[in-house]
């Protein structure tokens, strides 16, 4: 029989596969338009994430579908996303390549790529807050609630509690409780024709 905490890492990743599902197609139908660089950030830690699991003999089931997940998701976002385009997103990107290389040069601990990892999300997060800020209709509140959900969850589902274990998921629940504070169910008549220039 499956222990509690199981059971609810369990859950915590079905809620992340199956929001996915009309995430993906409200991408595709454009009631979302998400923001290309976060995307590509989140693609390249989540890849991170599963090749360390891959050598660690880790949770690699669950890190390969929310890696496949996030991939789909940033492959569609090339075509049908906004961004990526301004000076502002170049910068950013350049930070985030900057840190994200040296995370993965880092071999003092796992405290300072957790760090530097929390770091090139914290920049992805901040260009789709951003973007929410031209045109706030352009994500959706269940996608972002759902995700708060399942990160809560991720932290209930922990045998160990310390400061590596915490700092990631707590870090989660509040960056993207902030981008849901951010989404509005209807934009600004302006907010269409200003995206189309982010």
């Amino acid at each position: 029989m499956l222990e509690m905490k199981n059971i609810i890492a369990i859950i915590s990743f079905a809620i992340i596969v199956i929001i996915s599902v009309p995430y993906i197609k409200d991408i595709v139908k454009r009631r979302v338009r998400p923001e290309r660089i976060s995307w590509l950030l989140w693609t390249l830690l989540g890849a991170t994430y599963l090749v360390g699991a891959i050598k660690t003999d880790g949770a690699v089931i669950v890190l390969l579908a929310d890696f496949l997940v996030t991939a789909i998701t940033f492959i569609l976002v090339l075509k049908f996303g906004v961004g990526g385009k301004s000076w502002f997103d170049k910068i950013s990107l350049s930070i985030a390549l900057l840190a994200f290389i040296l995370m993965l040069a880092l071999n003092d601990g796992p405290i300072y790529g957790l760090a530097l990892a929390i770091f090139v999300d914290l920049i992805g997060s901040i260009l789709t807050i951003r973007k929410l800020r031209r045109d706030p209709a352009s994500e959706r509140k269940y996608y972002w609630g759902m995700l708060v959900i399942s990160e809560l969850l991720a932290v209930a589902s922990l045998n160990v509690y310390s400061v590596e274990n915490l700092l990631f998921p707590v870090y989660a629940v509040i960056i993207n409780t902030i981008i849901f504070c951010f989404i509005k169910k209807k934009a600004p008549k302006s907010a269409e024709k200003a995206i189309e220039k982010f």
